[in-house]
Order: structure tokens, then sequence, then C-alpha cells
């Protein structure tokens, strides 16, 4: 029987200290963002944190897509700009405007809603 335990201990250590690593790796931050607005301009950041690929639509025209887990940058004369985030293969969505503001980033951090059919965006500046 301490036989047993101790394989079982040693299980789910392994699965522990990989759950924490993941959990680092996910919970990690991406304010470094290494882009610089042009002279005049500034930027959106599309910082994708779901599994979905996301269709980005600035000012009513398509854009890009932005992979999961991945981000994209958008420079644009400063105003307020329509931004519309659309599931590339499915129904989630989100819109609203957003401020670009000169020499700054406005980062749209997306992640999936409380409600399974909708995207909860993050809106600050960087």
């Amino acid at each position: 029987m301490l036989l047993f335990r101790t394989k079982h201990c040693g299980w789910a250590a392994r699965l522990a200290l990989g759950m924490i690593l993941m959990l680092g790796l996910c919970a990690c931050d991406g304010d470094d963002w290494n882009h610089k607005p042009p002279a005049g301009m500034g930027s959106i950041i599309v910082d994708n944190r779901t599994i979905d690929g996301v269709n980005v639509y600035l000012d009513g025209y398509y854009t890009n897509r932005v992979s999961d887990f991945d981000h994209e940058v958008f420079d644009l004369a400063p105003a307020i700009h329509r931004v519309v985030l659309d599931e590339s293969h499915g129904s989630r969505a989100w819109r609203g405007d957003v401020d670009v503001l000169e020499g700054k980033l406005t980062v749209l951090e997306i992640h999936t809603g409380f409600y399974i059919s909708d995207y909860e965006v993050r809106i600050y500046f960087d």
C-alpha cells in the first residue's frame, strides 16, 4: 500500500507541477508590446486570448484575422474607430467604438465571455 501511495504522489506531483507551469504561461500579461506607433498615429492591438480565430473589421472594412492566442497591430489615425470582432468559424462577436490616441497603444484583450456565445473585451491603454 505504501508503494502505491508513493507512485500516486509522484504522478500527482508531476501533474500539479505541469498545471502550475501552464497557468504561469497563460497568466503572463502581454503588456511588453514591442511596437511604437508611427509619428502622428496611434495603434490598436487586438490580443486574442481565446481558442478561436477572430476576424477584425475596422470602420466597416475587413482588415485581418487574428489567430488563437496571438495578437495583431493596426496603426491608425487618432480618432474614434468602430471595431467589430467576429469569430472565424462560429457565432461569437463583439462591437464597439474604440479611442485611438496619438502615440499610444489601445489594447483590446479578447476573452471568451461568461456566456459561451459572447466575447468579453478588456480595453486599456499602454
